[in-house]
């Protein structure tokens, strides 16, 4: 039994200190919040300032795209709108019209962009609209800005034949 005893004493003279792994959680532990200390001033000032240019190209299509707009799509009040309107088209009933953007009703010293098809909104909401990168009117699909012709994506047919993916080998 005595033998017993010296051979678990040599064995914790080996190395195997219960303190041992203390030590590398102290090693540890300053080492991860450091870690952490980085991430937070890469995402907090290093990310931000490398989007700063983005944002200002954005904004800089954003602006060209807006004066495309009024170049092409007069704003004007309401009631001259429908005044003309009524001059071209007797019949037709031009009280109570609704922005169908934001199904607000139009007054008339409100602003507005009546398009070629005859759709009228209000200017901001048109603006909005187009800004976001819509390029048709919101309710017949015409473009807004007439004779510009919007891109749209190439399909498989456009790029003429391509091989299949997977081939069926009997």
């Amino acid at each position: 039994m005595i033998a017993r005893r010296e051979s678990l004493a040599d064995s914790n003279e080996g190395g195997t200190d219960p303190s041992g792994g203390q030590r590398g959680i102290l090693i540890a532990v300053p080492f991860a919040f450091a870690a952490i200390l980085v991430l937070i001033v890469i995402v907090t000032w290093v990310i931000p300032s490398c989007t700063k240019g983005k944002t200002q190209s954005d904004e800089q299509r954003q602006s060209a795209r807006l004066e495309k707009l009024e170049n092409a799509v007069k704003s004007e009040l309401f009631m001259d709108w429908a005044k003309k309107a009524r001059e071209k088209h007797p019949e037709g009933q031009y009280d109570k019209l609704l922005c169908v953007i934001c199904l607000d009703e139009l007054e008339d010293a409100s602003q507005i962009r009546g398009l070629g098809c005859n759709h009228i909104f209000h200017q901001s909401c048109l603006d909005d609209w187009f800004g976001r990168y819509n390029e048709y009117c919101p309710l017949c699909h015409r473009p807004i800005i007439p004779g510009a012709v919007a891109r749209t994506p190439r399909t498989r047919s456009d790029r003429g034949f391509e091989r299949p993916l997977i081939a069926f080998v009997v």
